[in-house]
């Protein structure tokens, strides 16, 4: 065999393999520098170049005295061959995420210290994640391997995505009340949201968190990947990631994304397939409304069959079918109703009423005009009510069926008066009770906590209250100055009216006995009486 010298004083140690005697030689460590200890190292040298008649105890011996001698460890006639010594063997894992301790000897071989087992750590460059617990554990029971280093795994950044505040997918399915029983006149056809409400929000990507080896090798993470938040028509980004409605209406969902339709379109009737319709916008329907169901909006609704029984509750109402009011059905709307005819119907307009056809033995209110004209143009039966003026073609009928015909009066705004009215006195009243309250307490000293709190309280009522009171009376006055000039009120009719037709221009009564043609009525206040005067 050749002869080997590995090993230097520099890496304090040197293994001289001369023939078939082996020298080994421990330096002193240098000032602030650790001994050598590493006996796995010098123990795998020996097994490279087939050194077996070694004594481990002769080794150890050098190591711990490292003095710098030069000591012969094998070969020579003294030395003999010698099974060995085992020693505690450190494995790195491939990924240099974990390391492990193992010990193949017997109980009574094991003769090393945590000193011992933290320097082979450190020959082995383990810096990160070492479980001292665990090399402790091992020590007491060196039989079973432990892992005493572990890596720490890097976490990955999270996508970025878009979280709807939607459901679309619920869409059609029947609304559950809270009893638990299914409301099959509420579908979810659509989905209502106001300016500003939210309708989805992007949850931005994570940058992630670098992890560690054993080795003290920093491990990169990957970071998430980032989306788009696409605006949908009417509406609006704020604050880069939330999506918002621009304008009111229903939220729908086009070549996935969101946008807001300030109208909405019902293909057919409103029946069992829709469902009630509540909407903020305006609503167009092909169909009819059918017996028992509700339509509301907050915008105009547009009808393109009839009204059968139905509810219709909007700003402006257009009917091109008419209405069969089957005694039930209400129409009312905050400004005009147009519609071709009704029959049995409830019609209520804040502004006008228009009417193409008939009207037959309905009830309409208007708070200024009724318009019947057209093709017959005709009110037959019932009880037309208008605050400025009723125009039509026809009254009543040639079998002088009992009609009810009146001006001069908004119910609308005679009924918002009374209302008001009441209400304006109730609150002076608690105000004046609120005020007696107030003085009674002037003149106390060294009031009791409660008594405290009870004047707090009617200090803080009385101010909103007395505003309030003087803002109603401001509506009061204008109200009673709008019923007042209702006195020039007045009932045209275009072609005849029929006896049994009863006009009244508040507070005047005119029942027609003959017919009349081309004509109209208006209040004889010198008379105190209906004057029938030409159209």
């Amino acid at each position: 065999m050749p002869d080997v010298a590995v090993g230097s004083e520099k890496e304090g140690y040197l293994l001289e393999i001369l023939g078939e005697e082996v020298f080994l030689t421990v330096y002193q460590p240098a000032e602030g520098m650790a001994s050598f200890k590493d006996l796995t190292l010098l123990c795998a040298i020996l097994k490279k170049h087939e050194i077996k008649d070694y004594k481990l105890t002769d080794i150890v011996k050098i190591v711990n005295e490292h003095d710098g001698q030069r000591k012969q460890i094998a070969g020579g006639a003294e030395q003999t061959v010698a099974r060995e010594v085992p020693v505690p063997l450190v494995e790195i894992s491939k990924d240099k995420m974990q390391a492990v301790i193992s010990f193949n000897g017997e109980d009574k071989e094991f003769n090393y210290d945590k000193n011992y087992i933290m320097q082979l750590l450190s020959d082995k460059k383990i810096s990160y994640g070492i479980n001292e617990s665990n090399i402790d554990e091992f020590i007491k029971t060196p039989f079973q391997t432990q892992i005493i280093a572990e890596g720490k795994a890097p976490i990955n950044g999270d996508n970025a995505y878009i979280k709807r505040h939607i459901d679309f997918s619920k869409k059609g399915a029947p609304a559950t009340k809270e009893n638990g029983k299914v409301n099959y006149k509420d579908l979810n056809l659509y989905f209502v949201v106001t300016k500003g409400t939210v309708l989805a929000e992007r949850i931005p990507q994570t940058k992630g968190e670098s992890g560690m080896n054993v080795l003290g090798q920093e491990i990169a993470c990957r970071a998430g990947k980032p989306i788009p938040l696409i605006k949908g028509k009417n509406t609006e980004i704020v604050d880069d990631n939330t999506l918002v409605a621009a304008i009111d209406g229903q939220a729908i969902e086009e070549n996935n994304r969101i946008s807001v339709d300030p109208k909405l379109d019902i293909n057919g009737d409103v029946d069992l397939s829709t469902g009630n319709i509540n909407f903020n916008g305006s609503v167009f329907i092909k169909g009819s409304v059918q017996d028992g169901f509700t339509v509301k909006a907050e915008g105009d609704v547009n009808i393109g069959g009839v009204v059968g029984g139905g509810t219709v509750i909007a700003r402006n109402i257009y009917i091109d079918g008419g209405v069969l009011g089957m005694r039930h059905g209400k129409i009312t709307a905050q400004e005009d109703v147009h519609t071709t005819f009704a029959e049995n119907a409830y019609i209520t307009a804040e502004r006008d009423i228009y009417v193409v056809d008939v009207a037959m033995h309905s009830k309409l209110n208007a708070g200024r005009r009724i318009i019947v004209k057209g093709r017959r143009g005709q009110i037959v039966g019932g009880h037309a009510i208008a605050g400025i003026l009723i125009d039509a073609g026809v009254l009543g009928n040639i079998a002088n069926v009992s009609t009810k015909i009146e001006v001069g009066i908004n119910p609308i705004i005679n009924e918002r008066y009374t209302s008001l009215l009441k209400e304006y006195e109730t609150d002076k009243k608690q105000l004046r009770n609120i005020t007696n309250a107030l003085n009674s307490f002037k003149n106390k000293t060294n009031l009791s906590l409660l008594q405290k709190e009870k004047l707090g309280q009617l200090k803080r009522v009385r101010f909103p209250l007395a505003g309030k009171i003087e803002r109603n009376k401001a509506i009061i006055e204008k109200l009673a100055e709008t019923l007042k000039n209702m006195s020039n009120a007045k009932i045209r009719v275009d072609a005849a009216v029929h006896p049994g037709v009863k006009v009244t221009i508040s507070p005047f009564l005119y029942t027609m006995q003959t017919d009349a043609q081309h004509c109209s009525f208006v209040a004889d206040k010198e008379h105190e009486c209906v004057k029938l005067s030409p159209y």
